[in-house]
């Protein structure tokens, strides 16, 4: 009982490092570092950082036609069920894109958000063209 309540305050704690590094950069570099700022803003870190990552991964692959890859930690898939349906083989459209990111971030908007803010920060050009989220 005590190892359990030990082991969530060390997630906790280290959910919270990585929100202070995420907030930190974010507020440094602002535009230079959309990414960290979306996931600041959305307070997204810890296991749901990892998770968001891995989903990300997923969908570019796919809208580049390419095989997503598994996720190497099988125990990631009981709190983020959201990371199986990423790696579904097949094409991807932005609207079932952003329906992923949301399941982590919230909502539909702060998902776009977050698709606009990783293309934003230099990730997946290709893919995110693909998907049709064009830079405004």
């Amino acid at each position: 009982m005590a190892e359990d309540r030990i082991a969530k305050l060390e997630e906790e704690l280290s959910e919270l490092r990585d929100l202070l590094t995420s907030l930190t950069l974010s507020v440094q570099y602002r535009e230079d570092m959309a990414f960290e700022a979306a996931l600041a803003y959305n307070q997204v870190a810890g296991q749901t950082r990892a998770a968001l990552i891995l989903v990300l991964g997923s969908i570019q692959s796919r809208a580049l036609g390419e095989a997503p890859r598994q996720v190497s930690q099988p125990s990631m898939l009981e709190p983020f069920p959201v990371l199986a349906e990423a790696q579904e083989p097949g094409s991807i459209d932005l609207a079932e894109a952003i329906r992923l990111v949301a399941r982590l971030v919230g909502n539909q908007e702060q998902a776009f958000n977050v698709l606009k803010a990783h293309q934003a920060s230099g990730f997946g050009a290709e893919a995110y063209r693909r998907l049709g989220l064009g830079l405004r």
